[in-house]
């Protein structure tokens, strides 16, 4: 990234469980851009502890993602993450309640992005859902992005 402050961003916890099972995937470009630092990435003891519960996931367990490389990964995040405690309760989404983590974390971190492949996350900021107008209107500076859209936007600023 060309400025000297990085972004503060949010991912969700599809970003986490994407890049456990692709290391070569999307969502692992962005947790390496994390790691190294490209962006600030924003994390909060509710996301930390999504992140800890995959392995109970069905498609983690196909994929044998155990309980020590989730530690592992929560690990390496924290090395390069910003812990934002508090996180008050700002926002509640309108069509799934356990999305609004990301979405009260953003806005406590003051973060600008929340890169997701959620549809209800994205559906937010989609002007065609009638349900994501509160969140429009409260909030017009926060971006939910997909990862494509997130790698895309990172590689113009960088380049």
């Amino acid at each position: 990234m060309s400025s000297a402050v990085p972004e503060k961003v949010v991912y969700d916890c599809n970003v986490y469980l994407q890049f456990l099972l692709s290391a070569t995937g999307p969502a692992a470009r962005c947790i390496h851009i994390a790691l190294r630092d490209g962006v600030e990435l924003q994390l909060s003891e509710a996301v930390l502890t999504e992140i800890q519960d995959l392995p109970s996931k069905k498609i983690a367990q196909k994929y044998h993602i155990t309980d020590f490389v989730v530690r592992r990964l929560s690990e390496a995040l924290l090395g390069h993450a910003t812990f934002v405690d508090p996180v008050p309760s700002i926002f509640e989404h309108p069509i799934d309640p356990d999305d609004s983590a990301y979405v009260n974390l953003a806005l406590a971190g003051d973060a600008k992005i929340i890169v997701s492949r959620d549809r209800h996350l994205l559906g937010l900021t989609d002007p065609a859902k009638a349900w994501g107008d509160d969140f429009r209107h409260r909030f017009p500076h926060l971006r939910v992005v997909t990862v494509v859209q997130f790698l895309e936007d990172f590689d113009r600023r960088a380049g």
